[in-house]
């Protein structure tokens, strides 16, 4: 019996905790949840002087993935960070979605707001000079009729230069279909205090 009510008193305490910190309570920051369909539409290679070689889209549409993003909006109402389902972490910004700050597919005008976020890194080897680089950039918008909802283009560029052996470049491009749900943290839906 005390087990049972320790048991209790401890989730009730976890799952007040996890709510608090999701919420931003005090922290400045909202977290929304996005149950998103990750479709790919393009996987495309470049290497050495070689003609940029692409996967055939009708064999990458065959295939979907159903995943959980989150989208923490600061108190400026402008900065936001992007959480995909792998963990990468995006900074970016809000803003309304009408081309006076990009014109670009998943934003271009459609009315409602757009998300843009972007994330580059890069590492070198100080003894041979070998860099890799890649970039990881969403662009999606809200529409105006559905602003529930979460409509995109995610893009996933690596590489890496000549002294790494032969110069490479792959990109990976998606689609991302979402829409907020009401409890972010999937742990939290099946817990009951």
């Amino acid at each position: 019996m005390l087990n049972r009510v320790l048991h209790r008193r401890t989730s009730a305490l976890v799952c007040s905790a996890l709510t608090a910190a999701l919420t931003g309570c005090g922290g400045g920051v909202d977290v929304i949840g996005y149950d998103v369909t990750i479709q790919q539409t393009s996987q495309c290679t470049v290497t050495g002087a070689a003609a940029r070689n692409c996967e055939d889209p009708a064999v990458l549409g065959q295939t979907s993935l159903a995943a959980r993003w989150f989208l923490e909006t600061a108190d400026d109402g402008v900065s936001v960070t992007v959480t995909t389902h792998e963990g990468r972490t995006i900074p970016g910004l809000l803003f309304d979605n009408n081309t006076n700050v990009i014109n670009t597919e998943g934003c271009a005008g459609e009315g409602g707001r757009c998300v843009f976020v972007r994330r580059r890194y890069q590492t070198s080897d100080v003894n041979t000079g070998c860099s890799t680089f890649g970039e990881l950039i969403f662009v999606g918008h809200f529409p105006p009729d559905a602003p529930q909802r979460l409509v995109g283009r995610f893009s996933d560029v690596a590489g890496n230069t000549e002294e790494c052996g032969t110069p490479t470049i792959n990109e990976v491009v998606f689609s991302v279909n979402g829409a907020k749900v009401e409890q972010p943290a999937q742990s939290l839906e099946g817990a009951r205090p």
